[in-house]
């Protein structure tokens, strides 16, 4: 995607080889610029990707500062503010349009083309966000963006006023999240794309979970559909404590509830899911070494201690059982029941 954005600072920042202070989150292979002032310094950070332009600032600021931002194309944006002593506000006075980036909280943008004033406070900032192609929400996908609409609809007229989406909370697993990708970003490899983009629905997964499931719903609910999404993009990495984490509940109580309501524990839950996803993925592979990475296992041992301890079957037998399983699905229910 293009870059359809651009600054000017004012004329004491001169430019930098190097950022005066360690940047927070490096991302691989980025390209970056450094500014510096006599009060102030800032760094950015982009990358330039198919589905995707993902851009970084970190701002260490001993005085305010107003910086014009000038947009040359209405675009869809997916913003994190990671850390922020005060928040940032970005506004565009003739739209009326205001948006404060406050620390632990992400939104989605609609940025109509024109000029806007980012007001970047005293203290330390770090604004993450991701141009976003509206193509990834197309039918039939888009029915599960309902809240989103506005804004993709906004992007495709090219509306002339800009729009925001409610905030919603950036903890941990974002942070992580975001974090990997940044350390896998490599446009000299072949899957670079298929990795940024794999990444990239993740995160807008789980803003969704968050955006629709806040203060909504059973818990367990909620627990289990989210453990759904994170299986679906980690596979074995997933902890069920990042689970926990999103929700602000404890382990304990999650894993009580879901006894209580299907009367056996939520690791089991998590291990049922992990065996159905191996199996969606391992008859179209030739070598198990793919499958395990795929699934996010750390090794060949792993998948295979893994696949013997849920279902008794070396893994070449248990993809053997899958492929003569084909499509038939009173034989893939055997899946969906729990190990006892």
């Amino acid at each position: 995607m293009e870059r359809s954005y651009d600054f000017t600072l004012p004329e004491e920042y001169q430019r930098a080889e190097l950022p005066k202070y360690e940047l927070s989150y490096p991302i691989r292979n980025a390209q970056e610029r450094h500014w510096i002032s006599p009060d102030n310094c800032i760094s950015e950070q982009t990358f330039d990707g198919r589905y995707g332009y993902l851009y970084y600032y970190e701002f260490w600021m001993e005085k305010e500062e107003i910086i014009p931002v000038y947009t040359t194309l209405g675009d869809l944006h997916l913003t994190y503010s990671l850390q922020s002593s005060s928040p940032i506000r970005q506004c565009h006075e003739i739209h009326n349009f205001v948006m404060d980036f406050i620390e632990g909280r992400g939104a989605y943008l609609y940025l109509a083309k024109g000029e806007y004033r980012l007001t970047i406070p005293q203290g330390h900032h770090i604004l993450v966000g991701f141009i976003l192609d509206a193509g990834l929400f197309r039918p039939p996908a888009n029915r599960h963006f309902n809240f989103l609409q506005q804004l993709v609809t906004a992007k495709k007229e090219q509306s002339l006023r800009s729009d925001k989406s409610v905030t919603f909370r950036v903890g941990e697993v974002t942070k992580r999240q975001l974090q990997l990708l940044f350390s896998k970003i490599n446009p000299n490899i072949l899957d670079n794309e298929y990795m940024l983009l794999k990444h990239l629905i993740f995160l807008i997964q789980l803003s969704r979970f968050k955006l629709l499931t806040d203060n909504q719903g059973r818990l367990i609910d909620q627990a289990r559909s989210l453990l759904q999404i994170m299986i679906l993009h980690q596979g074995a990495k997933v902890r069920l404590s990042d689970v926990a984490a999103v929700l602000l509940k404890s382990r304990d109580r999650i894993n009580e509830e879901h006894k209580k309501q299907y009367a056996y524990t939520f690791h089991d839950y998590r291990n049922q899911l992990l065996l159905g996803f191996i199996a969606s993925i391992i008859v179209g592979n030739e070598k198990l070494a793919t499958t395990a990475e795929e699934c996010g296992f750390s090794s060949i041992n792993e998948l295979h201690k893994f696949i013997k301890n849920q279902t008794g079957l070396t893994p070449l037998t248990f993809k053997q059982q899958q492929e003569n399983v084909g499509n038939d699905p009173s034989s893939k229910n055997d899946l969906q029941e729990p190990p006892s």
